[in-house]
């Protein structure tokens, strides 16, 4: 019987222990991208409970201290560089739920350290600066687009104003002379008319 209870006690203990160094797949650098970590961290955020918080904050730490200790700078660097960043853009939130992150953030700082770290920074930073420059070619060369377009525009719309001015002219002008042939025929008619009048009148004389 003692040897039962001791058994299922290892079993319990044996269980346990393999449960909680399980790391949770959404924070598992081995299977989860940098963005999707921190989208966990920000889900694990929203949640508003403290030890959640804590405890993904804390996964997330002995992971990064293991790829320091390895001396994986590049997959270290990439996961330090966006959670950083989120602790960055959330540290009110973290305070609000007193939450110390700054074991967290050593542990980032000791990425920076890291032989080739500095030169990793360096070609994100020219990446950045180089993507930056080429969104303000594409945007410079899309508002003169825009503002070539909107010139064309406006002289295809000037232009419509002079055709439809001219056409307004014309119009008004075989009218008036509609008018003027109508004035013309009626005045000769009234001439006609006295004329065979008065010509009628000396007869009857």
């Amino acid at each position: 019987m003692k040897k039962l209870f001791a058994m299922a006690a290892i079993a319990v203990m044996c269980l346990t222990g393999c449960t909680g160094n399980k790391v949770a797949e959404d924070l598992d650098f081995e299977k989860a991208t940098p963005e999707a970590v921190v989208s966990a961290l920000a889900e694990k955020l929203q949640s508003g409970d403290a030890t959640v918080i804590t405890n993904a904050l804390e996964t997330v730490k002995a992971q990064l201290s293991k790829l320091v200790d390895a001396g994986n700078v590049e997959k270290v660097s990439e996961y330090a560089a966006k959670i950083k960043a989120f602790v960055e853009e959330n540290a009110e939130a973290l305070k609000g739920f007193n939450i110390d992150v700054t074991p967290l953030t050593s542990v980032i700082d000791q990425v920076a350290a890291l032989p080739g770290a500095s030169v990793d920074a360096a070609q994100d930073a020219a990446a950045d600066a180089v993507e930056g420059a080429q969104d303000a070619v594409e945007g410079a060369v899309n508002d003169a687009v825009d503002a070539a377009q909107g010139a064309v525009d406006d002289a295809v719309e000037a232009g419509k104003a002079v055709v439809e001015g001219a056409k307004a002219q014309a119009n008004q002008a075989v009218e008036d002379a509609k008018a003027q042939a109508n004035k013309a025929v009626e005045d000769a008619k009234a001439q006609t008319n006295q004329a065979i009048q008065d010509a009628a009148d000396k007869i009857k004389l």
